[in-house]
């Protein structure tokens, strides 16, 4: 989600009401690097609006990811995780704690030797890695 204001002109356009508790998902979104799930803003919402529900946060979620304003990240394989850094970027999952790092290291694929007749062109790709981040490479010897 590159700016709040654009998101709710996007959001407007898509016909959805600008509610305050879209607004706040907004804001909690808003340079949010920690890519949280649902349930982590539905929580955080919960504080400040008691009345929220989950399928509140969550449609909103979805309509935000649909509208091209936030990444549906599925490297988790228990639940997804929003992103609303929209630059291009790849993602680490640490198989012990469950958090999602940026990998802002860039890779060049040889496009040519991917692509195929079925699969002629291949306008961009995503990285994810697995494995234990430093608070928890202790957990690299139990695997």
């Amino acid at each position: 989600m590159n700016d709040i204001e654009e998101a709710k002109k996007k959001l407007k356009e898509s016909g959805m009401k600008l509610t305050t508790q879209r607004i706040a998902i907004l804001q909690i979104l808003q340079h949010n690097k920690t890519h949280p799930t649902a349930m982590d803003i539905y929580r955080k919402l919960k504080l400040r609006q008691p009345t929220v529900s989950f399928t509140t946060v969550y449609n909103t979620l979805e309509l935000l990811t649909h509208i091209g304003e936030i990444k549906k990240l599925t490297l988790d394989f228990e639940r997804a995780h929003y992103d609303p850094d929209m630059s291009q970027h790849h993602h680490a999952l640490c198989l012990k704690c469950g958090a999602i790092f940026d990998i802002q290291q860039s890779f060049s694929l040889p496009m040519e030797s991917i692509t195929s007749e079925a699969f002629p062109r291949i306008v961009g790709f995503h990285v994810d890695f697995w494995g234990f981040c430093s608070a928890c490479r202790d957990a690299s010897h139990d695997a």
